[in-house]
This record gives C-alpha cells, sequence and structure tokens, in this order.
C-alpha cells in the first residue's frame, strides 16, 4: 500500500505533463534525412526502456515479440534525427536514443501492479536511463482522451507515458509520435513546457498584450528547433542521466538571486516611482494561462532608480515568509508564477516589462546572479 501511495503521489508532482490538446501534433510526416546542423565532439547517448501493451503488437502495430525490437528501434532513430536536427549549431553534442529492452505487458496500462513496477520497483540504472510506457488502444476498461506526459517515480527516474484517446488506435510507428517523445525527452533533460508561456490578449488584463515565447519543440512539438533557452539547459545538464540525482532542486537552482530593474525619467534615475509586480499563471481547471489582475507585490525605486527583488526564488515560488506584502494568486499550478510582468507608473503613464522565467534564469547560464531590465520615460 505505501508503493502505491508514493506512486500516486509521485503523479500528482509530475514535474511536468502535456496531452494532445497542449501540442500542435501534424500528421506524421518522416523526419529529414539531412546531417545535423552542426558537427558536436561526441555523442550522449541515453538508453531507453519501453513497454508497450500485447493487444497494439499483435493488433493494429502487425508486430510480435520478435519484430516489435526493430519497429522500436526505428521510431527511436527517428527521435534522435529530429533531435539532432532541431539542434541548429546550439547544442554542445549529438544525442542518441536507444532501445535498451521492449516489455510487452497484458492487461490495462492503468494496473496498479503494472505502474507501481515502472515506478517504484528498483530498476537497474546501469541498463536504463529512461522509461516510456505505450498504450496503443484504448481497451481493458480504460478511460481517458489519452495523450503524452513526462512524470517521475523513485530514485528520481523519468517515465513518459504514450497513451491512446478513446476513439482510435495509435500507430506510434507512422505518426508523429517521435515528435511527441522528443518533447517529453526535453522535459527528461530538464525542461519545461514553453507553452506554458503563451498568455494571449485576452487573458491579460493589466497590460492587454499578448506574450509569445521564442519558437521549441517545448512549445510545439512540431516546431523542429529547440530555443537558446532549452538548449542551454540540455548543455548545462550534458550527459548526466537522473537530474534530480545530480543536481538536486534543479530547477528552483536556476532562479538569479535578484531581479533589478533601472528606472530614468530623462536619462536620469528616478527615485519613488511605483513598481508593481503581476504573477501569470499556467493553465489550470478553471483557467487559462493567464496574468492574474491584482497586484502580487508593489515596490519603489530608490535613490539610484533600482527596484529590487532579492532572492527571485522566494517570488516565483512564492513564499509570504520572504516578502509578507506578497498577495498570491488563487489556484496556482505548479504552485509557482511562471512569470512576472512588471508595471512601472510615472507621472500617470505606464510601462511594462514581461519577465518569463525563461528569461529571468537565462543569468544563470551567462555566470550572472542579477536579472537586469531598464525602463526609461
Amino acid at each position: 500500500m505505501q508503493k502505491l501511495l508514493f506512486y500516486f503521489m509521485a503523479i500528482v508532482f509530475l514535474f511536468s505533463a502535456c496531452s494532445e490538446s497542449g501540442l500542435d501534433l501534424p500528421d506524421g510526416e518522416n523526419p529529414g534525412v539531412n546531417p545535423p546542423a552542426s558537427t558536436p565532439k561526441d555523442t550522449l547517448t541515453f538508453n531507453v526502456l519501453t513497454y508497450i501493451d500485447r493487444a497494439s503488437v499483435e493488433g493494429h502495430l502487425g508486430a510480435n515479440e520478435k519484430s516489435i525490437k526493430t519497429k522500436m528501434d526505428e521510431l527511436f532513430r527517428k527521435v534522435s534525427n529530429y533531435w539532432n536536427e532541431s539542434s541548429k549549431g546550439k547544442l554542445n553534442h549529438q544525442y542518441r536514443y536507444t532501445v535498451a529492452d521492449v516489455v510487452i505487458y497484458d492487461g490495462s496500462s492503468s494496473d496498479p501492479t503494472l505502474r507501481n513496477k515502472i515506478y517504484n520497483e528498483p530498476i537497474d540504472f546501469g541498463k536504463y536511463d529512461v522509461t516510456v510506457l505505450f498504450d496503443c488502444l484504448q481497451d481493458n476498461d480504460e478511460t481517458g482522451d489519452g495523450g503524452a506526459a513526462h512524470g517521475g517515480g523513485s530514485d528520481n527516474r523519468s517515465v513518459i507515458t504514450v497513451i491512446a484517446g478513446p476513439t482510435t488506435p495509435k500507430d506510434i510507428f507512422t505518426d508523429a509520435t517521435y515528435q511527441t517523445l522528443v518533447h517529453e525527452l526535453g522535459h527528461y533533460r530538464g525542461v519545461t513546457d514553453m507553452y506554458q508561456y503563451v498568455i494571449d490578449q485576452a487573458d491579460n488584463k493589466v497590460s492587454n498584450t499578448q506574450y509569445l515565447p521564442p519558437k521549441c519543440n517545448m512549445w510545439s512539438a512540431s516546431d523542429g528547433v529547440w530555443s537558446d533557452y532549452a538548449a542551454n539547459i540540455m548543455n548545462y545538464v550534458g550527459g548526466v542521466k537522473q537530474i534530480g540525482n545530480a543536481f538536486p532542486d534543479f530547477f528552483n537552482s536556476l532562479y538569479p538571486e535578484n531581479i533589478e530593474i533601472n528606472v530614468t525619467v530623462a536619462g536620469e534615475p528616478k527615485r519613488g516611482l511605483t513598481v508593481n509586480f503581476y504573477g501569470s499563471r499556467a493553465g489550470g481547471s478553471g483557467h487559462n494561462r493567464d496574468i492574474w489582475p491584482e497586484i502580487f507585490v508593489s515596490k519603489k525605486t530608490d535613490t539610484n532608480g533600482k527596484c529590487t527583488l532579492n532572492n527571485a526564488k522566494e517570488y516565483f515560488v512564492p513564499n509570504p515568509d520572504h516578502d509578507e506584502s506578497m498577495v498570491i494568486p488563487p489556484d496556482l499550478p505548479y504552485g509557482r508564477l511562471f512569470g512576472l510582468l512588471a508595471e512601472v507608473i510615472h507621472d500617470g503613464q505606464k510601462k511594462y516589462i514581461w519577465m518569463p522565467e525563461y528569461e529571468v534564469q537565462m543569468p544563470f547560464f551567462e555566470g550572472k546572479t542579477t536579472y537586469t531590465a531598464n525602463v526609461g520615460f
């Protein structure tokens, strides 16, 4: 019972999760055959343990216990090619995902015994780096919309699930599953969902502006490019197999010590100007991704025209003990703000600075401790 409880808790606290509705997955086209844009010095290899349901293997996938390995090898060859072609010269290495084993299981992918085995029972990390669970046919009283997700289990293991929807069996070998896997493996390499930073104008009642992140496979799996932010993270973690073991509290460690906004009026630093900060939320069950319209914290510029938030992580993962003036948005998915919108006011004029996590964390990769933005009136 304790093991099963751990599993369900792990699902609640997934590092990140995606659904088919959150990904732009086109009808499958084979990834290009051109070589990667760069010629990295070496290749990072990650060994994949796969599980797949017997009903699909022997049914619409037209395979058996011997041929399924060949098909799976080809799928992950496509994954590796698409991953490397998306580098555009940004990644320090070439990546290779290899199928170490294929386990064909009977019954439902939701079976607690199977799930406990995948998420919690001992695993040979010397042989397997990441696990992928496929269920390509909704049967055995299974329900839900299907989709793909990345989650965690015991010992900081990573588990990716690719599940068929209720209407059509999923042919992972001919559709765009290879792109879906690249997106989910991006989570395995430490990158968050970039589509959570898409703020539509209608969901921003503060500045009435739409905000969009850069193109990236972590925004839409079909983008075919890694953003600078994603590439920086992957280059930083390198060939580490279980990021949570090598870098405890990895994502939170990327926040800078300080956020500093420099405000000038007619070219001169201005003291005493109000700077209001609003928080952005990831999409939740009762709301879209949005800018919460109530002031999160309000500050003033100092004699040097600077407004500083010390220990930025305490604001993105709101900690009222750090700053008791915080007004934390309700229903905060993942327990954090995905961005801060700064509103600087001078003589009734307002100017805005959008500070999503993927920009605020970039100084980390430059060896800097402060994220800086400038505003002039």
